[in-house]
This record gives C-alpha cells, structure tokens and sequence, in this order.
C-alpha cells in the first residue's frame, strides 16, 4: 500500500508540479502511523476526479484517498506545496 501511496504521490508531483520533489516518510508520534510527504514547487492543488469508469487516467488519486486513513495538502512558506498521506 505504502508504495503505491509513494507512486501516486510522486507522479501528480512530476505532472503537474514544478521544480524538485522531495518525499519524506515517517511515523506519526502521535497515533504511530506511517506518514508520507512528497513537496514540490507547484502551486496547483491535487484534485479527486469522479469516478469514470471509461477513463484511462485519472483515477489514482480517488483509489489512493479510498485506502489511507486520510490525506490533505499544506502550502509552504517559500512556495509550493506539501501533499501528504496517514496510512493505515
């Protein structure tokens, strides 16, 4: 699941964002769950697409948010953006 997670993460990164990515996993002290970040210099935010069911891409974001415990994006003072996974 956690390479997966990676995978989508890193992917919207290098599409639609811009400059360096950089990924960071890590255990939440607070609940002991892994948590991945991938920053990157963009300013666009990740958006979930409906499910289309005739689509050949697209749809990653949707399984990913289906299978984390949850999942958000926080803008960086210096520009751009972290998007950020809590597995279960």
């Amino acid at each position: 699941m956690g390479r997966l997670v990676v995978c989508e993460l890193v992917t919207n990164a290098y599409r639609y964002g811009e400059g360096p990515i950089v990924v960071r996993v890590f255990r939440d002290e607070r609940d002991g769950l892994v948590v991945v970040e991938v920053w990157d210099g963009g300013e666009g935010r990740p958006v979930v697409r409906p499910e289309d069911h005739t689509a050949t891409r697209g749809r990653g974001l949707l399984f990913m948010t289906q299978i984390v415990q949850e999942w958000g994006v926080r803008p960086l003072n210096e520009g751009g953006k972290v998007t950020w996974a809590k597995l279960r």
